[in-house]
C-alpha cells in the first residue's frame, strides 16, 4: 500500500479543515449534552400534560442514570448511524466525481492505500468523538442524577462504536462501486434497514453482527446480552468489507 501514510495524512488534515469536522463530533456532543437533560425533564413533561386531563391519573416513577444512558444510546443508534451512512456515502464517489481522486493516484500512491486511508480516518474521527461525547454524557449524568456507574455505558458504546465502525466500512464498500453518492447513500440506507429486518430473528440477532444494536441496548440493564459472537462476526465482516472495497475500487475507471 504505497503511500498510505502521506495519504491519511493529508485525508486527518482536509478532516479538522473542512465541514467534516463538525457533522459526526458536533452530533455526538449534542447528544450527549440533550440526553441527560431530556431524562430529567421527560417525567414532569409527561406528569404537567396528565394532569390537564380531568380524572387522568399518571404514575411515572423518578428518572435514573440509566435513563439517561439510555436516551443517549438511542440517538447514537438512530441518528447517529445515520449520518455515518450519509457522510460515508462520498468517502470514494465523491473523489471519483471531483476528478481528486485521478489527481491523488497520478501520485505514488496505491488504490489500495487511497481506500484504506478513507476507512482509517472515518474510523478514527468517529472513535475520537465518540469518547469525549461519552465523557461528556457520564458527567452530566452524574451531575443531574447524583451519581452513575459508568461500566454500563462504556460496555454499551463499545459495542455500538464496533456497529459504526463496521457501517463506515461498508459504505466505503459502496462508495467505491458506485459512481454517485446518492446510489452509495441508498444502498447504505438499504443495508441498515436490512440489518434491522435481520435482526427480528432471534438466531441471526445472538450469532451475527446484526445483533450489535439489541446487545448494546441491554449492555445498559441488569442482564446484558451475549455479545462476543455480533462483535467477532462483526470484525469479520468489516475485513471482508475493506478487502472488497480495495478491489472493487482497483476495477473502477476513473
Amino acid at each position: 500500500m504505497s503511500g498510505f501514510t502521506t495519504f491519511l495524512g493529508k485525508e486527518l488534515t482536509e478532516i479538522r479543515k473542512t465541514w467534516r469536522i463538525w457533522v459526526i463530533p458536533g452530533m455526538l456532543v449534542f447528544f450527549a449534552i440533550t440526553s441527560p437533560i431530556i431524562a430529567q425533564v421527560t417525567p414532569a413533561l409527561l406528569g404537567s400534560m396528565a394532569k390537564a386531563q380531568p380524572g387522568m391519573v399518571v404514575k411515572i416513577p423518578s428518572p435514573t442514570w440509566r435513563d439517561s444512558y439510555a436516551q443517549y444510546l438511542k440517538s447514537l443508534s438512530q441518528m447517529v448511524l445515520i449520518a455515518v451512512v450519509i457522510t460515508g456515502a462520498g468517502a470514494v464517489s465523491g473523489e471519483r466525481s471531483s476528478g481528486t481522486a485521478v489527481l491523488t493516484l497520478t501520485k505514488p500512491v496505491s488504490r489500495a492505500a487511497f481506500v484504506m486511508a478513507k476507512i482509517v480516518s472515518q474510523a478514527g474521527l468517529l472513535v475520537g468523538a465518540t469518547i469525549v461525547s461519552t465523557a461528556v454524557c457520564v458527567g452530566l449524568t452524574i451531575a443531574l442524577f447524583g451519581s452513575a456507574p459508568l461500566s454500563p455505558l462504556l460496555m454499551a458504546v463499545s459495542i455500538w462504536t464496533v456497529d459504526a465502525l463496521l457501517l463506515i466500512v461498508v459504505m466505503t464498500l459502496f462508495s467505491a462501486g458506485f459512481a454517485s453518492r446518492g446510489a452509495s447513500a441508498g444502498a447504505g440506507l438499504a443495508f441498515w434497514f436490512l440489518t434491522l429486518l435481520i435482526s427480528i430473528w432471534p438466531p441471526a440477532t445472538r450469532y451475527s453482527f446484526v445483533g450489535l444494536m439489541s446487545a448494546s441496548g441491554r449492555a445498559l440493564g441488569p442482564q446484558p446480552m451475549e455479545a462476543l459472537w455480533p462483535v467477532m462476526t462483526a470484525l469479520v465482516a468489516g475485513v471482508l468489507c475493506a478487502w472488497g472495497a480495495t478491489k472493487v475500487f482497483e476495477r473502477q475507471e476513473l
